[in-house]
């Protein structure tokens, strides 16, 4: 009796998980962006929060969508925003993740640890139902509002300026034009009064002539006779006036 043949062929497979995006109400215009993110932030004690199916005996991952994602300032990639990171994370919310994201792991960590994504800016959001929700005063890229749909709530800008920071006032330089200069510069009575500026300027309140007006005549004076003899014999010379 032959024996029968062994089946050394065995079928794995995997279920992809449903894509939670209870967080996203709408979708606002084309408000996303691509960046690259690195993996090796998402593990560790937080993996669990960050993965919607992980499991020790499975090389296939789902990462949730809905995560808010930072830059890390050295590198440009991508993680997980982190309020107690150091590597520029705790900044603030770069965006969401747009959807869930496939990830295989190896035996030396990851098929591909830098994938690029979707990353969304601008959305209207249902906070509470993030994989991870941040904390009140969290500064957001971008527009992101938020609504609390079971709620019915009002819906309010998750962004810098919704977290009542203060305003620092702009500085003028020292040459602008100011109000308070011209203020400074204005001509009016009481510096007239107080000898500041002169009432009318000539040459007493300016002071003597300097040597060099010295020898310009004082055109108000009345002419004497010589300068009227000099006067009219230059127009007898030029035939304007007749001879005597």
């Amino acid at each position: 009796m032959a024996a029968s043949p062994v089946e050394m062929v065995h079928t794995t497979g995997y279920t992809e998980p449903q894509d939670d995006q209870s967080w996203l109400i709408n979708r606002m215009a084309d408000g996303i962006r691509e960046g690259q993110l690195d993996l090796s932030l998402f593990t560790g004690d937080n993996e669990n929060t960050y993965f919607a199916s992980i499991d020790p005996d499975d090389f296939n991952a789902w990462l949730k969508s809905g995560i808010p994602v930072a830059k890390v300032t050295d590198t440009g990639l991508y993680g997980p925003y982190d309020p107690d990171a150091t590597d520029g994370r705790q900044l603030k919310v770069a965006g969401f993740l747009e959807s869930q994201l496939h990830v295989v792991f190896t035996r030396s960590g990851f098929e591909d640890q830098y994938p690029v994504v979707g990353i969304r800016y601008m959305a209207v959001i249902d906070r509470g139902n993030l994989p991870v929700v941040p904390a009140d005063g969290t500064e957001y890229e971008g527009l992101i509002l938020e609504y609390d749909k079971a709620e019915g709530s009002e819906v309010r800008v998750l962004a810098p300026a919704a977290t009542g920071g203060s305003t620092t006032a702009p500085t003028i330089a020292d040459g602008a034009v100011t109000t308070a200069k011209l203020a400074e510069k204005a001509v009016t009575a009481e510096k007239i009064a107080d000898g500041v500026i002169p009432a009318v300027p000539d040459w007493t309140t300016l002071g003597k002539k300097p040597a060099a007006a010295a020898a310009i005549p004082d055109l108000t004076a009345a002419p004497t006779q010589a300068d009227v003899n000099k006067i009219l014999a230059a127009l007898r010379t030029w035939g304007i006036v007749a001879s005597k």
